[in-house]
């Protein structure tokens, strides 16, 4: 995972960068946000999740080499 469409050092994220986190769809991190799966912060039309949060999530689905990278 040397490839991390991330910095390694942003505290928020978008959703895009998200779902090339998961390998998922960006409507995917939307619907959780939506469903109160993942906390976000709205800016303007844009959403930015927390780095945290996203770690806590990774770490709950089982994700553990996602959370360990994050």
């Amino acid at each position: 995972m040397a490839d991390l469409p991330v910095s390694p050092n942003a505290k928020y994220l978008t959703v895009k960068e998200v779902a090339a986190l998961f390998r998922i769809c960006p409507k995917t991190v939307r619907r959780w946000i939506a469903g109160g799966e993942l906390p976000a912060t709205r800016l303007g039309r844009d959403w930015r999740i927390a780095r945290t949060d996203l770690k806590a999530l990774a770490a709950a689905r089982g994700n553990r080499g996602l959370a360990d990278v994050l």
